[in-house]
């Protein structure tokens, strides 16, 4: 019989999917268990095991430190480390503490001889490696995947064809209507009603709370976060992105495959998910929310109401004026700006826009190239000059990041034509400013304005609004 009072086990695996999918860390726990230790002498983590911050492998080091451990019991080496270096400070602790370091699939390692150190040492070389080789067969793998075109996995609206996406023809649960039609449905009551959570309820309130089938390509997301993601995803429109939660990496490229939706809707769901991270809100008293700003030191200004014999007065104050108790003021503007007059103002600017853009056809104009894109057409055409089959792989990466940029490029020209369009059909209804509400005034300012400066000219209150086309 095993004494194993002053025992410890330790498992990890690297991944949340290993973990749900591949039950690893249960399998791992089990085997531990059969050795003979209890649920409390056993602790895991869901890391790396490169990684130093483990707050399992930590808190089995800190038992060590205590002297209240002897033995610990893990599957097998690389279960307890993969770093080289980790290895050879926690082999110090284990060796000044007496700690004896036992696998499951046989043996133990005596750090206390020459033969057992370099045993160590070899296993946490190897360990390190496979580390290294599983990395960089991911990285090659993504690279692979991004000169190819290939998509990882389809959502819903599309099924997997090989390696891109089709539109997923097939007959949703027991309607007339295919998974497209309803994805279709899905982007358009949200682009009607600018809100995540209104949109799903209407959607379950028709099909139900419950999702069919196991995989997420079969029904339109339940919760508001992942209904967000796949509204933002470029698979819809067609394209395919890479490093999608890496600001850095993040790499978005047209694909072959069939979208279900065009750029311009795609590009409209990302301009109201932008404005209003929650989905677009309605403001019925303040139609410039957050775009009025103080000239002197550019705070936001904030809405102030008064009510006097009934009659409601609607200001907007600078609250670097006003700071809160125990905040240091940074601004002196301490004006009351008339909300009724920055509306007033921007209508007046909105109004000249559109008959400007009424009464004259479009001025051709030179399209300005931004820097990032010339700098990287320049170092591709060096590197196409070195003629360097070594250098083929970059340019590859470079022409797929130029082609990003262009194509972002040309997404930002759909939304100021679509801004023009907007305002043009303002300009063409009879009498729209006199009979639009607050709540139509929101939305067109928050679409078509960028920001309204507020400043005291000799007691003079001025409105300055700057449009976005």
């Amino acid at each position: 019989m095993r004494d194993l009072s002053r025992a410890l086990g330790y498992c990890r695996v690297s991944t949340q999917r290993q973990h749900t999918e591949g039950h690893g860390l249960e399998r791992y726990i089990d085997r531990l268990k059969q050795y003979g230790l209890t649920e409390e002498q056993i602790h895991w983590d869901i890391e790396s095991g490169a990684s130093e911050k483990r707050k399992g492998y930590n808190r089995v080091l800190e038992l060590v430190r205590s002297r209240t451990v002897d033995k610990i019991i893990v599957p097998c080496f690389d279960r307890f480390t993969r770093s080289a270096l980790g290895w050879e400070v926690a082999r110090q602790e284990l060796q000044e503490f007496g700690v004896e370091l036992i696998f499951l699939d046989g043996g133990s390692l005596d750090l206390e001889t020459p033969e057992g150190l370099f045993t160590s040492r070899i296993l946490a070389a190897m360990s390190a490696q496979v580390r290294d080789k599983n990395r960089y067969n991911a990285t090659q793998g993504h690279r692979y995947f991004q000169e190819k075109r290939k998509i990882y996995q389809a959502i819903f609206g599309f099924v997997k064809d090989g390696d891109t996406v089709v539109p997923n023809t097939k007959q949703y649960r027991d309607t007339n209507q295919t998974h497209i039609d309803i994805a279709r449905e899905c982007v358009e009551i949200f682009i009607e009603s600018g809100e995540l959570s209104k949109s799903i309820r209407k959607l379950t309130e028709k099909y139900g709370l419950e999702r069919v089938g196991k995989f997420k390509f079969e029904d339109f997301p339940r919760d508001v976060s992942s209904f967000r993601r796949w509204l933002e995803n470029p698979q819809l429109c067609g394209m395919v992105c890479y490093y999608p939660f890496n600001s850095d990496k993040k790499l978005t490229l047209q694909s072959t495959h069939e979208g279900i939706i065009s750029v311009g809707q795609h590009q409209q769901i990302i301009q109201i998910l932008a404005t209003h991270p929650c989905g677009r809100r309605k403001y019925s008293t303040n139609p410039l929310v957050g775009l009025c700003k103080c000239a002197k030191c550019g705070s936001t200004m904030e809405k102030r109401s008064t009510t006097i014999n009934g009659k409601t007065y609607e200001h907007l104050k600078c609250p670097g004026a006003y700071p809160k108790p125990r905040q240091q003021r940074k601004c002196d503007v301490r004006t009351y700006f008339r909300l009724e007059d920055a509306i007033d103002n921007t209508i007046q600017a909105l109004k000249q826009k559109a008959e400007s853009l009424a009464d004259h056809m479009p001025v051709e104009t030179t399209e300005v190239v931004p820097v990032e894109i010339l700098e990287l057409q320049q170092q591709i055409l060096k590197l196409k000059r070195l003629n360097d089959p070594d250098f083929h792989s970059t340019i590859k990466i470079k022409e797929q990041k130029l082609e990003s940029l262009l194509k972002t490029s040309e997404l930002d020209i759909v939304a100021d034509a679509s801004r023009t369009q907007v305002l043009r059909g303002i300009a063409a209804s009879l009498g729209f400013w006199e009979a639009v509400t607050r709540e139509e005034l929101t939305a067109i300012f928050h679409e078509l304005v960028e920001e309204v400066v507020c400043s005291v000219v000799d007691r003079a209150q001025l409105f300055a609004a700057r449009l976005k086309i």
